[in-house]
């Protein structure tokens, strides 16, 4: 994705001097700058994605590619997504033709799941993210174009954190280990298109666990999801990996309180209000003065 960004330039020269044929290229390379990828760069603003978006929709509009013009649009869904405009997505992700492309649809309905939880409709999200990951486990194997899209483990994800929000605990545990057990499978290569849902589940496996009350269980997968928030995800998604590890952090030492260990709780909740106090981190920082003032009362 980073070679094509630095050469947008040349395809959008080929549009000007040949619409016809540059329009097109010009489509799929905007196209490929828009769609998630996390593996090895930092992510473009959400801004920057919603532009790219926006000019693809454009120069599509201007062509007879329907299929490029459905893929834009339903990257600019994701984008608007990413920019927190949640109505605005729901609209545009439920405005996007029907897709021949099953691993497409499915995409869709994960960018529709996210959109209706952002705009508190977490019950009607719940069953749109169910029928998103049916429609993953349905598709054949995405094409090179679909792989980047999205995921089984994506929208599997989106339906263990929405089923967590409405209090389904249970249910959603397990449809977290069955995420984590699909990611543990997979190869290297299949990893890198979804490496940024690893940690996410992981992270939030250990909060399901804490809130079901297995504390020790939280603390076992407790190493595993903190090596998962370091390494150079930690340097190309800080906006997205530093608040998981604050409310990680949290977590793990609120289950050290828990099972009778408040020295390794409270050295957690301290590290964790280090953690906050970063720019990215800022939005959990109560949270986290929060765990350690419980922890010093105790």
């Amino acid at each position: 994705m980073g070679l094509v960004r630095i050469l947008l330039p040349l395809p959008r020269a080929a549009a000007r001097l040949a619409p016809e044929r540059g329009g097109p290229l010009l489509g799929a390379a905007l196209s490929h700058c828009v769609t998630p990828s996390w593996a090895g760069l930092r992510s473009p603003s959400a801004a920057r994605r919603l532009a790219w978006a926006d000019e693809a929709v454009a120069v599509y509009r201007a062509t007879a590619d329907e299929d490029g013009l459905g893929r834009a649009l339903a990257l600019r869904a994701h984008a608007l997504l990413l920019s927190g405009r949640h109505e605005e997505a729901y609209a545009a992700a439920a405005g996007v033709p029907d897709q021949e492309s099953p691993a497409l649809s499915a995409f869709l309905g994960d960018v529709r799941a996210q959109a209706l939880a952002g705009i508190g409709r977490a019950e009607e999200a719940v069953a749109v993210a169910h029928a998103s990951v049916e429609a993953y486990r349905a598709s054949s194997a995405p094409d090179r174009g679909d792989r980047a899209l999205g995921s089984l483990p994506g929208a599997l994800r989106t339906y263990g954190m929405l089923l967590a929000a409405v209090g389904r605990s249970e249910e959603s545990l397990a449809v977290y280990e069955e995420c984590a057990a699909l990611l543990a499978a997979m190869s290297l290569r299949e990893l890198a298109h979804v490496e940024l849902v690893r940690p996410q589940v992981l992270s939030e496996l250990v909060g399901v666990l804490r809130a079901l009350g297995r504390y020790e269980d939280a603390l076992g997968v407790g190493p595993e999801a903190r090596a998962a928030l370091r390494g150079p995800l930690a340097w190309a998604a800080p906006e997205i990996v530093l608040p998981l590890r604050v409310r990680l952090l949290v977590d793990l030492a609120r289950c050290h309180s828990a099972t009778g260990d408040p020295a390794e709780a409270g050295a957690y909740a301290v590290e964790a209000v280090a953690e906050a106090r970063k720019p990215h981190g800022a939005g959990e920082l109560t949270s986290a003065l929060d765990c350690l003032a419980e922890l010093r009362d105790t």
